[in-house]
């Protein structure tokens, strides 16, 4: 079935940490963006979630409102039948990834309401239909004390997590080596352990303290060199034994390719809303599936309407690993 657009809204929202998160890009204090309600003439409502992020190829919120009042008047009037009209829709956004999310997620979610089936099951009728019952997510842990994050790492293991995110990439590498190291030994050799530098080391520094984090058993290691330097992270990759996982680098097809080609990482991180919608990152998994690479679906510490989306997108492929959609607790969503 079809629907057409009737009327297209959005409001800003701003939630704030729990407590200062610290990464190796520096201190998130608060995220904000914009939540798109988007209403067909059946009444039907499609919510989106809008909410660029520094240091992930977005836009600025400034440029993020100027497209999404653009496209409210726009897209009046504008009918949908299936996925390949949004996106077409939706082309000229592709410089502005976190408003084309927001829009496109409005979209898909009414186009789902109005074929009576869940976001994952739409976009897995486009591939082979199977929706998982279950997807595993990962929690995570900033760049705190070594106390700290094996207080906190026991703290999700009592909440059932199996696999642990650990952010590393200080400028201190003995501390972020503490850290892991007290997380591994209050939780054991039974939890998954991945760590993420951020972009912060060289090559020479992510092959030497790689090197010496072997020992911990990480299951791999997101963006230990800068987004750009691909060369670089494929030296990094076959110089020591902890797998790669590009974050950074991955923020639209063509960059993907880039990994592919370069053979610079072993795992790929999607991030919806870096990479402009659901539909990107959908694409994105299985042109990386079909190269024989692993895929996480993570957040960008997003609202609950962008993480249902990543949710969703999770259950829709088939993959093994835990995702990163663990991350609503970091945030005060009163």
């Amino acid at each position: 079935m079809s629907f057409t657009i009737q009327s297209i809204l959005f409001k800003p929202y701003r939630l704030a940490f729990y407590e200062p998160f610290r990464t190796a890009l520096g201190i998130l204090s608060h995220r904000e963006g914009f939540v798109i309600e988007i209403r067909d003439r059946q009444n039907r409502i499609g919510l989106g979630e809008t909410a660029p992020l520094d240091g992930f190829g977005m836009e600025s919120l400034v440029e993020s409102e100027a497209i999404l009042r653009q496209f409210s008047k726009s897209l009046i009037n504008a009918e949908i039948e299936n996925l390949c009209d949004i996106e077409e829709l939706l082309r000229e956004c592709d410089r502005t990834p976190a408003a084309k999310h927001g829009l496109e997620l409005a979209l898909i979610n009414l186009l789902a309401q109005s074929q009576n089936l869940s976001l994952a099951q739409l976009l897995a009728n486009s591939v082979n239909g199977i929706v998982r019952d279950q997807v595993s997510m990962n929690a995570v842990i900033g760049a705190i004390a070594p106390e700290l994050a094996a207080a906190k790492a026991q703290e999700y293991i009592t909440q059932g997590y199996r696999c642990l995110k650990i952010k590393v990439g200080t400028q201190d590498f003995s501390s972020d080596l503490r850290r892991v190291e007290a997380v591994r030994s209050q939780v054991g050799h039974d939890i998954q352990i991945r760590i993420d530098a951020n972009q912060a080391w060289s090559v020479a520094e992510a092959i030497a303290n790689l090197t010496k984090l072997a020992f911990l058993q990480i299951e791999y290691v997101e963006q230990p060199v800068a987004a750009l330097d691909l060369t670089g992270m494929a030296a990094v990759r076959r110089s020591q034994s902890i797998p790669v996982a590009a974050d950074e680098s991955v923020n639209n097809l063509t960059q993907l390719q880039q990994v592919i080609t370069s053979q610079a990482a072993d795992i790929i991180i999607l991030k919806p809303m870096a990479l402009g919608g659901i539909l990107t990152a959908h694409h994105a998994a299985f042109m990386a599936l079909q190269a024989g690479l692993d895929v996480v679906v993570t957040t960008t510490i997003d609202g609950a309407i962008a993480r249902q989306a990543a949710f969703e997108l999770a259950a829709a492929l088939p993959i093994k690993r835990a995702c990163g959609l663990a991350t609503g607790h970091l945030l005060i969503e009163k």
